[in-house]
């Protein structure tokens, strides 16, 4: 429903509908499409929590950030989530330093350090472009960085653009994974458009098995454009699911 928040013709609040009626837990928010983001999380938080839905929090914000104005927002962004009352923030790497980069490294994990005070976990997100878009550049941060409250989501689609075998790394990431973006794609190829589950050419059988068997709770997040016809998307996904 990205088009219709950026056309003001669905608001965020309008969205609590759409999670009841298709009985899902939850919504993701994103900042990038949220013109009322800072006074509206707090309330939106009431809302979803007199239901007993979740509410999650995506930006573009990098862990390794730019400059001092990115890492201000990186931390701004974390506190949203907390306001909001999500688990976590999605965010995605940025260029990864060296290891002989003290600095930078250093910066990210005063983020990761904050938002463990917030009692927030940062979802690392394989990007779907490079950096930061292949299983071995998040393995390398999650290693160096083996804090709680420093995770990944698992992006199906973006792995596929990279031609990465997907329940590999299911099982590579294993415990670390506490978020997952689930979209079908029209092709195998890095510029293939995302679609509704079932409706494209990803092995979605064998990624859902890698990711079932794994031990820990993961939230399941539907990530495809809605085309105007994001309600009948949405019913096929989750119908697919079901039939798994």
């Amino acid at each position: 429903y990205q088009d219709e928040i950026l056309a003001g013709t669905m608001t965020v609040f309008d969205l609590i509908g759409k999670i009841e009626q298709f009985g899902v837990a939850g919504v993701e928010l994103r900042r990038e499409v949220w013109s009322n983001y800072q006074s509206e999380a707090p309330v939106l938080r009431d809302r979803l929590q007199e239901k007993g839905l979740i509410g999650t929090y995506a930006t573009f914000s990098t862990l390794f950030s730019a400059d001092a104005a990115a890492q201000t927002l990186l931390l701004h962004d974390l506190e949203t989530a907390q306001a909001l009352g999500s688990p976590l923030l999605r965010v995605f790497s940025g260029t990864i330093p060296n290891d002989t980069d003290a600095a930078a490294w250093e910066a990210a994990g005063e983020a990761v350090d904050y938002a463990a005070s917030l009692g927030i976990v940062i979802a690392l997100e394989n990007f779907n472009k490079l950096p930061g878009g292949r299983v071995s550049e998040i393995l390398h941060v999650l290693e160096r960085i083996p804090s709680p409250a420093l995770k990944t989501n698992f992006d199906i689609g973006n792995y596929a653009g990279h031609g990465e075998d997907i329940p590999a790394a299911a099982r590579a990431l294993g415990s670390r994974i506490t978020y997952a973006h689930l979209k079908d794609r029209t092709g195998m190829a890095a510029d293939a458009g995302t679609i509704a589950l079932g409706d494209g050419v990803m092995p979605l059988r064998e990624i859902m098995t890698a990711l079932d068997e794994l031990p820990q709770d993961i939230l399941y997040c539907f990530e495809f454009g809605g085309d105007g016809e994001a309600d009948a998307r949405i019913e096929k996904s989750l119908a697919y699911l079901r039939a798994l």
